[in-house]
């Protein structure tokens, strides 16, 4: 791979934007919206776009004359340290990067989308030393993550019992540590000339702390042509993946462990198997979990891992039910895609807040526990007509009200960008 960018068009604002998580097939949502955001960037006049990724091998990608990808080596993984092998997505907790350092010194804007780790740490120095303006976005709630795999790890270390008990539940490390990590997201975005979050009720608030100009709101977009219910194919879905003919098809998407509450899920649809239920589960994803799954759902369950996002939008468009039950989200991709391809769409109150109704385009459930879950399921695994009702009314809420990843780009962060340079000293 080529070693040096081609520069973007003359006059183009230099963007580098930093991703500190590995790029691969299966990375989560929060990689997968910068491809999004930087496929959107194609052929965009005035825009020159360079996104840094971790990467296990180092190297240089092009998109287009104004946007590529640039892949750097972690200078101290996660993944190196056996007792954090449990955790989602390995990050770099190096306190500088180096490689990372050199390749930002034409940047006219630093784009962090993260607060902790060896990317953002870096762009502080960066923009320190050079004067150059530093910019943010959320797209995960770390901090929560944090205490949950705190909690995790004590467990894993030391047992439930005992010294694990009062590590976790009388000294409260889990949270003490989800405070740290709260601090330090305002202190970076202290450091920031903008800082984007993604929930709207998150807006107002940190205006507060910092300044109204200062914060805004990164939505996520929607392709509308690939999601879509024009893609069901149910004889086809049965046949790939060996379902059988009249079960009630449950779709959970994303990655498959505790922090998106898979194993509520899998309890849900046990129970209402022993009912007598027709269901079966359908989990798109890779994860810790995913043995489990099938282990204790056996034939009821078919989980195939990481599909095609082609692949991916026809299982959409042909399921029954797109189930999503994770409590801590930023902002939902898997909603999108569900509200987008036409399905009856259950979800928590946190993934549901600004685009879901309860009862008109989707079904909120407002408890965790694996009763709630099922009661919910049922009421939509008994009526098909629930079931059509609900689908036309989330696709028309995704054609009337999501944005498409172009929107999000132009819309929440060029013109940010833009704003940031033109008030920077000269």
């Amino acid at each position: 791979m080529p070693e040096t960018p081609a520069p973007g068009s003359e006059g183009s604002l230099r963007v580098s934007v930093l991703v500190d998580l590995i790029h691969r097939p299966d990375a989560g949502g929060h990689v997968k919206a910068w491809e999004k955001l930087a496929a959107a960037a194609v052929g965009l006049a005035g825009l020159d776009l360079t996104v840094h990724f971790a990467g296990l091998v180092p190297g240089l990608r092009e998109l287009a004359d104004n946007v590529r990808y640039r892949f750097h080596r972690q200078a101290f993984s996660t993944a190196r340290l056996p007792f954090l092998s449990h955790v989602p997505d390995h990050t770099d907790l190096a306190s500088h990067h180096p490689e990372l350092a050199r390749h930002l010194t034409d940047a006219e804007i630093v784009h962090t989308t993260d607060a902790y780790f060896a990317y953002a740490r870096t762009a502080e120095r960066v923009a320190r030393r050079r004067g150059v303006p530093l910019t943010s976005s959320v797209h995960t709630d770390t901090p929560r993550y944090t205490r949950l795999f705190t909690a995790a790890t004590i467990e894993r270390l030391f047992g439930p019992a005992r010294l694990g008990h009062l590590l976790n539940d009388r000294l409260g490390l889990p949270e003490r540590s989800e405070a740290r990590m709260r601090r330090r997201l305002l202190r970076h975005q202290r450091l920031c000339a903008a800082t984007l979050v993604s929930r709207p009720e998150e807006v107002g608030p940190l205006a507060l702390l910092l300044a109204p100009r200062r914060v805004g709101l990164l939505r996520r977009g929607i392709d509308r042509a690939l999601f879509s219910p024009a893609h069901r194919d149910r004889p086809w879905l049965e046949s790939k993946f060996g379902i059988p003919a009249g079960r009630v098809v449950v779709l959970f998407v994303g990655r498959i462990d505790r922090g998106k509450n898979v194993l509520t899920l899998v309890e849900a649809v046990e129970a209402l198997l022993r009912d007598g239920r027709p269901l079966h589960l359908f989990c798109a994803g890779e994860g810790p979990e995913r043995s489990a799954v099938g282990a204790r759902l056996g034939p009821a369950a078919s989980c195939p891992g990481i599909l095609p996002p082609a692949e991916l939008a026809r299982v959409y468009a042909s399921t029954d039910v797109v189930a999503h039950p994770s409590e801590i989200e930023e902002s939902s991709n898997v909603a999108r895609e569900a509200l987008a391809s036409g399905r009856a769409f259950l979800t928590t109150e946190i993934v549901a807040r600004g685009m879901v109704t309860d009862g008109e385009d989707g079904v909120v459930v407002r408890e965790g526990s694996p009763a709630a879950w099922s009661a919910a399921l049922a009421g939509v695994a008994d009526s098909a007509p629930l079931r059509e009702r609900l689908g036309a009314a989330a696709r028309r809420r995704a054609e009337t009200t999501l944005p498409s990843w172009r929107d999000v780009l132009e819309q929440d962060l060029v013109s940010v960008w833009r704003q940031v340079h033109a008030g920077a000293p000269r």
